[in-house]
């Protein structure tokens, strides 16, 4: 089953015009935050940030996309608009009674709850813990205690944080209070045919590989994905991980047996495990993937689960491809990943 955010960075793709209302995403490269279903260009995932409301969004400095107008009010369909109502209640109060709820607005529980999953894309219950991990996360990073944040966030034990908050973090709660304080982590960078590949590591494994046409913007991507760790060039301790990489990029290496320390929700990490499996020279649709992990229905969770993923080359995302062979959307560009498979396809 799909995360909020990755329901939410779905409907970015999707360019959703449904989700107006639900939330709003920030470019972090651009400072501007804009509707789901505003036309302009595709973000990479990495530089994006969701908010509930364009309130919100301004308060953390972005401002409002002119193309779009997230901060002028736009009609819905009355239920769409009865499950925006719905959010903005569990975002004060995560704890309202759900039949009293629907009561009011003039729904069944269940009419209400249906409706919601098919408008947000998640459940109620998955909403709400969506929004208690938020409230943990900023919690932890303005640097209260591990256990203040588990209650004051909503969560009824300790028990309850690391089963549904914890994942949701991407590591673990002191190092993410902390910023990852502490963490030392490496670059190195190499110029391969389908551009310039960034890759960093941590002492467990490669925690980031990126392509770009541009250094500069690459190892900025970097550090603000890691803003509190030490991060330090190092290509000759890097030197096997560049060699592995750049013989990936001709086809002639599988990056796949490089160590990762790779942070992700436990679905995420189901599927770039899956995606790992693939053996050079072939691909996997998104529904082979599915129901390779046991979760057929899932196909389009299989997707947003690639276009989060962190480490090109390493988990071949670029080995998936849509049901009639052709190249889905890929974080990297399209073309990149045609470079990648053609390197990959074995000469007849």
């Amino acid at each position: 089953m799909e995360t909020l955010e990755q329901t939410r960075w779905r409907a970015v793709m999707d360019r959703d015009a449904r989700a107006a209302g639900l939330f709003v995403y920030a470019v972090r490269s651009t400072g501007v935050y804009c509707r789901p279903g505003c036309g302009a260009r595709r973000p990479l995932r990495a530089n994006v940030e969701f908010f509930a409301t364009a309130e919100e969004a301004t308060g953390a400095g972005f401002r409002a996309c002119r193309r779009c107008r997230p901060d002028h009010d736009r009609a819905n369909e009355p239920s769409v608009e009865s499950v925006i109502a719905v959010c903005r209640l569990l975002e004060g109060d995560d704890d309202l009674d759900v039949s009293s709820l629907a009561g009011t607005l003039g729904y069944s529980e269940r009419h209400l709850r249906r409706l919601f999953s098919d408008v947000v894309g998640v459940s109620i219950g998955n909403y709400v813990r969506a929004l208690r991990a938020v409230r943990a996360r900023e919690a932890l990073q303005s640097g209260v205690a591990v256990t203040d944040a588990i209650y004051d966030a909503g969560y009824g034990s300790n028990r309850a944080f690391y089963e549904h908050g914890a994942p949701r973090l991407g590591m673990t709660p002191g190092r993410y209070r902390d910023g990852a304080r502490g963490e030392h982590i490496t670059f190195t960078s190499m110029i391969t045919p389908i551009g310039v590949v960034v890759a960093a590591s941590t002492a467990q494994g490669v925690c980031a590989v990126k392509v770009g046409p541009d250094e500069a913007v690459l190892t900025k991507e970097l550090s603000r994905e890691f803003p509190r760790a030490t991060i330090e060039r190092d290509d000759s301790g890097l030197a096997d991980v560049a060699l592995v990489l750049a013989g990936a990029v001709r086809g002639d290496v599988d990056a796949t047996t490089l160590p990762l320390d790779l942070a992700g929700t436990a679905f995420q990490i189901r599927v770039w495990e899956a995606l790992r499996a693939i053996p050079s020279g072939e691909t996997r649709t998104y529904s082979q993937v599915a129901a390779a992990i046991g979760s057929p229905t899932a196909v389009r969770a299989v997707g947003s689960a690639c276009a989060s993923n962190p480490v090109a080359l390493t988990v071949p995302c670029h080995r998936v491809v849509r049901r009639d062979g052709s190249l889905a959307g890929y974080r990297w560009g399209v073309e990149t990943k045609r470079a990648l498979l053609r390197a990959e396809t074995p000469t007849p």
